[in-house]
C-alpha cells in the first residue's frame, strides 16, 4: 500500500525539469546590473548575459551527458557557478582595508580553497544516497523569487527615472531659442574628478601645486584659494552646481533625482535656449555623459575593448585571478578609464575649430579620481599594492602616495595645453571653468574632502570682478549668466554639505544625510 502511495509522488518529482542553473546563470549579471543601474547603459549588459547563458548551459549539458542524470548535473552546475560568480565578491571583501587578515588575502590561498570547494561540491552530488527529485521544484521557484529581487530593483529606477525626468520637464520654462550672437563666447565646464585645493594637497601628500595655479593665473585666471565644494560626491556636486542651487530646493531626495538633474540641467537648458550648441563626452558613467547632445563624442579607440560593466563583471568572478596578473593589458576597467582620459583630452583642444558658433562643453574627467593608473608623462602604470588603504585612510602608506600626486602632474600638463590651444583657436575669447567636484578621498577630514579646485577665465573684466576666494560651485553659473547674459540671479550662501562614509570601509553610509562643514581657509 505505502509502494503504490509513494510512486505517483515520485513520477511527479521526475516531471519537474530543473530549470534553475539556466535561470541562476543570468541572475549574477542581472544583480550586478541592479546595483549598478544608476552608473551603466542597460546596453553594456548584452554580451555578458550571452556570455553567462551560454557558459552556464554548456556546463549543464556537459555534465548532464557525462553524469546521466540531470538532477544531480542541474545541482553540481549551481554548486559550480556560485563558487565561479562569487569568487572575485569574496576576493574584494577580504580586501576590505579593515580586514585585520588582510597580508592572508592571497589568491593562491583563495583560489586552493575554491577548488577544494569544487572538489567538495563534486564529491556531494554524485552520491548515491542523495534524492534530488523533491528539491527540484523548490530550487526552482527559490531561482524564480531570486531573480525578482533585481528585476523590481531595475524597474522601479526606470520608473523612478522617467517620472523625474517627466517632472523635470513640466517644472523647466520653454522660452523660444534665441539666435546666438556673433559674440556670444564659448563656455567650457570642465569637471576634474576629486581635484583637491592646492594648500590640502599640500598638507595630504606633500606636494606643492603652485607652479600650476601660477601657470593658470598667468594665462588670465582667477583661482579661488578657499574653494570648497558644496557636496561630497559628484552626483550630488554636479546636480547642484548645474542647477544653480541646492538640492533640497531642487526637490533632490535620491540618486533618482539627481542623476536626472545632471542630464536636464537649467545650465544646460538655459545656454540652448540662448542659441548654444551643447558639447559632450562620454564618461563611463550614465548620469554625467550626455548623449543627447548636439555633438557627442564617444570613445571608440579600441572597438572590441570590453566596456567598463563587461570588466567589472568579469572581476567579480573567477576571472578576478588573471585579470589581476594582467593588470596592464587592454581588458582591464582602469586601462580603459585612462585611455578614455587621454582621448577626451585630445579631442577637447580641437574643440574650437571642430565644432562651429557658441557652444557650451561640458566634460567630466575622471581624474584625479582613482584608479591611481598615471605616470607623471601620462603613461599607464598599474595600481599600488595598497590601493584600497590608499584610497579611504587619512595615513596614507609612502609606497602608494605617487598614485594621486602622479595623476596630479599628468592632468596639469595636459589640461594647460588644452587650455592654450583653445585660447589660440578661439575667435572670441572663451570662458573656461575648471572645477573639482570634490576633494580626494579624505573621508577622515571633511574639511579636505570638500576643499576643491576652482578657476576661472571670465574675458569680462566686471564678471572677473565678482569672483571671490570662498565662491563654491552654486554660484558659479549665477555669475556667469548675470555678467554675460543679464539673468540676474541672486548669489547663494556658500554651504558645504558634507556626507559621512563607514570609517576605515569603502562603502558608502548614507550620501543624503548632511553636516555643514564651515570654511576654515584663511
Amino acid at each position: 500500500m505505502q509502494n503504490r502511495h509513494a510512486r505517483p509522488h515520485a513520477k511527479t518529482a521526475r516531471q519537474v525539469f530543473p530549470i534553475y542553473p539556466i535561470l541562476f546563470g543570468v541572475y549574477p549579471v542581472l544583480a550586478l546590473a541592479a546595483v549598478n543601474i544608476a552608473q551603466i547603459d542597460f546596453a553594456m549588459t548584452y554580451r555578458v548575459f550571452v556570455f553567462s547563458l551560454v557558459m552556464t548551459g554548456a556546463l549543464y549539458i556537459a555534465l548532464g551527458l557525462v553524469m546521466r542524470d540531470w538532477m544531480r548535473a542541474a545541482l553540481l552546475t549551481l554548486f559550480l557557478m556560485i563558487l565561479f560568480f562569487s569568487y572575485g565578491h569574496v576576493y574584494n571583501i577580504l580586501k576590505n582595508p579593515a580586514n585585520p587578515f588582510l597580508l592572508l588575502v592571497r589568491h593562491r590561498i583563495l583560489g586552493t580553497i575554491w577548488l577544494g570547494l569544487a572538489g567538495l561540491s563534486i564529491w556531494f552530488t554524485t552520491r548515491q544516497w542523495i534524492h534530488l527529485a523533491p528539491v527540484t521544484l523548490v530550487l526552482n521557484i527559490m531561482v524564480v523569487v531570486l531573480l525578482l529581487f533585481p528585476v523590481f530593483q531595475i524597474f522601479q529606477f526606470e520608473e523612478n527615472n522617467l517620472r523625474s525626468r517627466a517632472a523635470a520637464r513640466s517644472a523647466e520654462s520653454s522660452p523660444a531659442v534665441q539666435q546666438a550672437s556673433g559674440s556670444d563666447p564659448d563656455i567650457y565646464y570642465i569637471i576634474l574628478d576629486a581635484y583637491m585645493r592646492a594648500d590640502n594637497i599640500k598638507v595630504v601628500y606633500g606636494y606643492d601645486n603652485t607652479a600650476f595655479i601660477d601657470a593658470l593665473t598667468q594665462r588670465g585666471f582667477y583661482v579661488a584659494t578657499c574653494s570648497q565644494s558644496n557636496y561630497a560626491y559628484t552626483e550630488l556636486s554636479l546636480a547642484s552646481s548645474l542647477n544653480m542651487n541646492y538640492l533640497d530646493k531642487l526637490g533632490a531626495a535620491n540618486d533618482y533625482q539627481a542623476d536626472t538633474l545632471i542630464r536636464d540641467n537649467s545650465v544646460r537648458q538655459f545656454l540652448k535656449n540662448h542659441g548654444y550648441t551643447i558639447v559632450a563626452f562620454e564618461t563611463g558613467f550614465l548620469w554625467s555623459q550626455w548623449e543627447d547632445a548636439d555633438v557627442y563624442y564617444k570613445f571608440s579607440d579600441h572597438p572590441n575593448q570590453l566596456n567598463s560593466f563587461e570588466t567589472l563583471f568579469l572581476q567579480t568572478t573567477v576571472f578576478r585571478i588573471p585579470l589581476d596578473e594582467m593588470g596592464n593589458t587592454k581588458i582591464s576597467a582602469s586601462v580603459l578609464q585612462h585611455d578614455r582620459t587621454l582621448a577626451d583630452l585630445h579631442i577637447l583642444k580641437n574643440v574650437p575649430v571642430g565644432v562651429k558658433g557658441p557652444k557650451f562643453v561640458f566634460v567630466h574627467l575622471i581624474i584625479p579620481h582613482p584608479p591611481y593608473v598615471y605616470e607623471p608623462n601620462g603613461d599607464y602604470v598599474p595600481e599600488g599594492p595598497s590601493a584600497g588603504i590608499y584610497i579611504y585612510n587619512l595615513t596614507t602608506p609612502s609606497s602608494d602616495k605617487p598614485g594621486y600626486t602622479n595623476a596630479i602632474q599628468f592632468i596639469n600638463s595636459a589640461i594647460l595645453k588644452d587650455v592654450d590651444q583653445i585660447l589660440a583657436d578661439s575667435r572670441i575669447p572663451p570662458i573656461i571653468i575648471i572645477q573639482g567636484d570634490h576633494g580626494a578621498f579624505r573621508y577622515d577630514s571633511p574639511q579636505q574632502r570638500m576643499s576643491i579646485l576652482n578657476a576661472y577665465y571670465f574675458p569680462s573684466a566686471s564678471a572677473r570682478a565678482s569672483l571671490y576666494p570662498d565662491i563654491t560651485p552654486v554660484n558659479t553659473f549665477r555669475i556667469l549668466f548675470d555678467s554675460y547674459f543679464g539673468a540676474n540671479l541672486p548669489l547663494l550662501a556658500n554651504v558645504s554639505w558634507y556626507s559621512s562614509i563607514m570609517k576605515n570601509a569603502p562603502l558608502i553610509t548614507n550620501r543624503w544625510s548632511f553636516t555643514s562643514i564651515p570654511n576654515q581657509c584663511k
